[in-house]
């Protein structure tokens, strides 16, 4: 039996082509099939083949004018393993894309001959003479405003008599430049149950309300009720609001509502930790502090209670749904709120700064009808 003949597989260095060649001829010489370069065939020990000469063979086809491609000299040297056959890659012309501002130019085109089409054909007048009525459209009526007994305070400018300003000035310059308590009997509401209240704040008799620097210093008055108030600045450079309440008597100043009374000192409030109700006037605004008896979100809503002199600061909580909580959360308005509040301590209280609001008395530092002494 004759033996196979063995061949071993090469790559043309010059076109990339892979042939094959016989492992046992004695000759070394090959010519590429694809691009007729004279080839050198190493033995199967050798690393690459070497290009002898650029010659064609003789064939009847006219020949073809091929260009050399660039050679990497690095590449000279090649791999049986790693090198692949030739590539084949379609040349040809690429398809060029049109510009994208032709398109937009299309589009704006198109939409806006469809535009003159349609207003077009609106302008143009029915061909029938049948003529068409126009829809009644009845407006709805409006919608009842919701009841609310909570006295709201006139933000309106309110206009006053020449004469009503005269005499409160008068009384405020009177009320500011008093150093005594007995003074101001003439000049606050209600004295027989509001000059006691000043002599617990004052038990020598002796005052300094700061004097009046400029009254109606906002050229405007506003009016809740029977009372009607106006800012004023004391000599001290206070800018303070000033009520005056229409009496028997006359008109006379709001002490309460000047000095933001409240029926126990705040120190004293929070040092004894009353459960009963006690009458303070404060400056409410919205807080998120949930702590000791007050830990549960779910059932508090918490508020910061300031004094009128911003020297106290507790924390009030209003029972989710609560009046209250409605009460307070349809007044308050972004900023500082003026209130006055019914606070009391829980049972067992586990701070001394934590109350419960238990009810609203007004909102605004004016009490429509005190309390007793």
């Amino acid at each position: 039996m004759t033996e196979k003949r063995r061949w071993n597989a090469y790559v043309c260095p010059a076109c990339r082509l892979v042939f094959k060649f016989p492992d046992d001829t004695v000759q070394r010489g090959a010519c590429c099939p694809a691009c007729h370069q004279v080839l050198q065939i190493p033995d199967h020990q050798a690393s690459g083949i070497v290009l002898i000469a650029d010659v064609s063979l003789p064939t009847d086809e006219p020949k073809k004018i091929r260009k050399r491609r660039k050679r990497d000299r690095a590449k000279d040297a090649f791999s049986w393993e790693k090198e692949s056959g030739p590539k084949l890659v379609r040349k040809g012309r690429r398809k060029s894309k049109p510009p994208i501002f032709t398109i937009i130019s299309i589009i704006i085109t198109v939409g806006l001959l469809a535009w003159l089409y349609v207003k077009d054909a609106g302008s143009k007048s029915p061909q029938s003479d049948q003529t068409v009525e126009a829809p009644v459209v009845t407006p709805l009526p409006p919608k009842p405003q919701a009841q609310t007994d909570r006295k709201e305070l006139d933000t309106e400018p309110l206009e006053i008599p020449a004469e009503f300003i005269k005499k409160a000035e008068e009384l405020a310059g009177k009320f500011l430049s008093a150093q005594s308590v007995d003074e101001l009997k003439g000049f606050v509401r209600n004295p027989d149950i509001t000059i006691p209240r000043i002599m617990k704040l004052h038990p020598d008799g002796k005052i300094d309300m700061g004097g009046l620097d400029a009254f109606n210093t906002t050229d405007q008055f506003m009016r809740s009720g029977e009372f009607i108030s106006v800012s004023v600045r004391t000599q001290n450079f206070e800018e303070r609001i000033m009520v005056f309440a229409e009496t028997a008597d006359g008109i006379r100043i709001v002490w309460e509502s000047w000095v933001g009374w409240c029926e126990m000192g705040w120190k004293e409030f929070m040092d004894t930790k009353p459960t009963t109700g006690t009458l303070f006037r404060v400056k409410l605004n919205k807080t998120n502090y949930y702590n000791f008896n007050f830990s549960d979100e779910s059932k508090w809503r918490s508020y910061i209670l300031l004094s009128h002199d911003e020297t106290h600061q507790i924390y009030g909580y209003v029972e989710q749904g609560s009046p209250a909580a409605v009460e307070i959360g349809n007044a308050i308005q972004p900023g500082d709120s003026y209130f006055t509040l019914s606070l009391r301590f829980p049972e067992k209280a586990e701070s001394d700064n934590q109350v419960i609001i238990e009810r609203i008395i007004n909102n605004g530092w004016i009490e429509h009808t005190p309390p007793p002494p």
